[in-house]
């Protein structure tokens, strides 16, 4: 490897854990220097030891590494600890050194009692563009001089606030912020706002298991977010959000663990109002959790997606209700991707479907029949992608695949392929 240039090994070594390029560091005279050319710094807390015998062999192994980069910028510094191995000042020391040193992409997994000495300097950066925290800090609140002009990425991770309002005063101090990820442990019943006019992407992950939370409200006022991943429970009351942008929305619905009932399931909840907000959509991908949801709470009935051109449908129980109705809906639709067929659906006439997609083939008579049915009721199809499943073996893959061709079809256009 020696023949190669500078620039070759330093991206190879780019690729190793943080710890193994430096260890590269002592192999000759020429390798002492190329990890230095590093932009990306990766520190993990030590798994196993005497605390105080950690805590000194990884700070000396982080002071050593920032000391070896001398002047050259840093791209990219993650921290990972427990709070028993490592202490305020030396993370403080390190995560203002990567500062100094221009980092645009900072990730910092620690614990919350070390979090108020140095959020000032994180949160007032001129550099920052990738910004994450977690998990389980606490805030109390942000300073007043709070401002990450250039931020664009934002990943809060079961962050902690003292008061509902904390949120939207560091959104507000992000002009540019185009991604925000949030992932809740608990919403503890309260009332949630997430506002941004320049956020694009918006991915909120709620991970609770109380019935309380239920109470909860969370309100988007997000115009110009073009794409939402949605994982949560349906409340008790939805409001009407601002998803004026949306084009794209992934729902991960599912009901609480406790809810064990169809009847204590619907009591109460309410989704028709999220359905409604994202009508607009061109893409739509429904989890079977999700799809079970609907079938249970929305007993209006769903709206109109006019605009809707691909949807992606999963399903164990009765969901292929909800899909007939979806279809009927959805006049424009063009892609149908399924997963799960266990159950016959009608399908409107007129579709304008032309490509479909079948995941996780099994190969039985019911599924068979019904893609048999489906190649009948759309006219327009173009193309039929049937993947099937990776536990089957080759000689009963080579059979499906001759069972789905011989399948008659009601387009002339249509070509069949099988994919293993």
């Amino acid at each position: 490897m020696d023949c190669l240039p500078n620039d070759l090994l330093v991206q190879i070594l780019s690729f190793l854990p943080t710890k193994q390029a430096v260890s590269t560091s002592l192999l000759s005279k020429r390798w002492r220097t190329l990890f230095s050319l590093l932009h990306n710094l990766d520190f993990d807390e030590p798994i196993s030891g005497r605390p105080e015998d950690i805590r000194k062999s990884f700070n000396d192994f982080v002071d050593s590494s920032l000391a070896y980069l001398g002047v050259n910028h840093i791209k990219k510094f993650s921290l990972k600890h427990t709070e028993k191995y490592l202490v305020g000042p030396d993370i403080e020391r390190w995560i203002c050194n990567a500062l100094e040193h221009g980092v645009s992409e900072l990730h910092l997994h620690i614990k919350s009692a070390l979090w108020y000495r140095f959020q000032s300097q994180v949160l007032t950066s001129t550099t920052l563009v990738k910004l994450s925290l977690g998990t389980e800090q606490y805030i109390d609140r942000f300073s007043p001089d709070t401002s990450l002009p250039a931020l664009k990425v934002l990943l809060l991770d079961s962050i902690w606030y003292w008061n509902d309002q904390q949120l939207n005063v560091l959104l507000a101090a992000c002009p540019a912020l185009e991604d925000l990820t949030i992932r809740y442990k608990h919403i503890k019943g309260r009332s949630y706002l997430i506002s941004s006019k320049s956020m694009k992407k918006l991915s909120v992950t709620i991970k609770s298991s109380y019935c309380k939370d239920r109470s909860s409200i969370i309100t988007l006022d997000t115009p110009s977010v073009v794409d939402l991943y949605y994982s949560g429970f349906p409340h008790r009351k939805v409001p009407h959000c601002n998803l004026a942008s949306l084009a794209k929305a992934t729902l991960h619905l599912h009901f609480l663990e406790n809810e064990n009932l169809i009847s204590e399931k619907s009591h109460d909840a309410d989704v028709e109002n999220l359905i409604s907000e994202i009508r607009n959509v061109k893409t739509l991908h429904l989890t079977s959790s999700a799809v079970e949801v609907i079938s249970v709470c929305c007993k209006g009935g769903l709206p109109v997606f006019n605009n809707l051109v691909e949807l992606m449908f999963s399903s164990k129980k009765q969901g292929w209700k909800v899909l007939s109705l979806l279809l009927e809906r959805s006049p424009n639709l063009k892609t149908l991707v399924l997963s799960g067929m266990d159950r016959f659906t009608r399908i409107p006439p007129n579709n304008q479907i032309k490509m479909l997609s079948i995941k996780q083939y099994q190969g039985s008579a019911t599924e068979l029949k019904q893609i048999s049915h489906l190649l009948l009721n759309m006219e327009c199809l173009e193309l039929v992608k049937v993947y099937v499943a990776a536990e089957i073996d080759d000689l009963k893959k080579m059979e499906l695949t001759e069972d789905v061709l011989k399948l008659p079809a009601a387009s002339s256009k249509l070509k069949i392929q099988v994919l293993m």
